[in-house]
């Protein structure tokens, strides 16, 4: 689905990256996935299978890359 989301489904969307960024770093590290405001609707380490995937939904979605790792740093 090639749709572009409102400037509330936008914000709707991110809500739910940030609500569950933990979640997807704990069960797909170096994974594409592919959700919206109402969750995950698909994930794979394939570009070309997630889009498939996520596009058969025929929901509104965005795509994020699970980082392998996060770090954080400290300056003293």
């Amino acid at each position: 689905m090639s749709k572009t989301p409102s400037q509330n489904e936008s914000r709707e969307i991110l809500i739910w990256l940030n609500q569950n960024r933990q979640m997807l770093l704990d069960l797909y590290k170096n994974q594409y996935v592919a959700y919206n405001a109402n969750g995950l609707i698909a994930h794979s380490e394939n570009l070309r299978e997630l889009l498939q995937l996520a596009e058969a939904s025929e929901q509104l979605f965005a795509i994020y890359l699970v980082p392998r790792s996060t770090a954080s740093i400290q300056i003293l």
